[in-house]
């Protein structure tokens, strides 16, 4: 949270819980390494794995700039910390557009393409790192530029300009977007109490085994006995004292 949020402003949480799905992600990695490793030594191993070093393993290059600098990394909004312009900008119509300037080439291709030729001839600002001093002195010039239209139609003029760059969807746009729907994912199945419901689609794709999600979220212990007959081997009595004790 530290490296979340803008400047001089309190931390930011980040929108989704990172830390979980990192730390389950990492613990799937595990177990496929174990059973491959089980193959060749012929013995099981118990896998550690924690919220905490998961997600101090995901602090990547903000840990490397600290290591190298000594200086903690400060939040910086939707900016990057070395390559400018690279952030959202507001459009005419309130929403946001990412504009990812990577590189001087970017940098001539954004600059005519929104007709800002004379930010290019301007030789505060000729390459990036000229760029990254005078951050403060140029962003306010892009913000005026962008607010001058809405967001699609500076999507379409930058992307046709091979400029980077893409829109900051709300969740509604997200289930709409064409790629999105046209990768599956976006699924929509029949539940026993809430009718139709739609889900997230899974983003592992197989070249030879399709992946498939039979089955919608299940009720509350729907599944209890199944899963403790077929993976722990209970058996009917055992599992009527469980439920009888409370435990279930």
């Amino acid at each position: 949270m530290s490296i979340t949020g803008e400047p001089d402003r309190p931390p930011v949480r980040i929108g989704v819980a990172v830390s979980d799905i990192i730390s389950g992600m990492y613990a799937t990695i595990a177990i496929l390494a174990a059973l491959r490793a089980r193959d060749q030594i012929g013995k099981g191993q118990w896998i550690d794995i924690s919220l905490l070093d998961s997600t101090v393993s995901v602090m990547t290059y903000m840990a490397g700039t600290y290591f190298a600098t000594g200086r903690n990394p400060r939040p910086a909004g939707s900016s990057h910390p070395t390559i400018v312009p690279y952030q959202a900008f507001k459009c005419m119509d309130g929403s946001y557009l990412i504009v990812a300037v990577g590189n001087d080439r970017h940098w001539e291709l954004m600059c005519k393409a929104v007709q800002a030729e004379h930010l290019l001839n301007d030789s505060r600002f000729t390459h990036n790192a000229d760029r990254v001093r005078r951050r403060d002195e140029l962003i306010p010039q892009l913000e005026k530029i962008y607010l001058s239209k809405p967001r699609q139609e500076w999507f379409k003029i930058l992307t046709d300009a091979g400029v980077p760059c893409g829109p900051v969807y709300a969740m509604s746009e997200i289930f709409t977007d064409p790629q999105v729907l046209h990768r599956g994912m976006l699924l929509e199945m029949s539940h026993a109490k809430a009718g139709k419901v739609r889900l997230i689609g899974n983003p592992i794709k197989f070249s030879e085994t399709k992946v498939q999600i039979r089955t919608p979220p299940p009720l509350l212990g729907e599944n209890t006995d199944e899963v403790l007959k077929k993976f722990l081997n209970f058996n009917d009595s055992e599992i009527t004292k469980l439920r009888e004790e409370g435990a279930i």
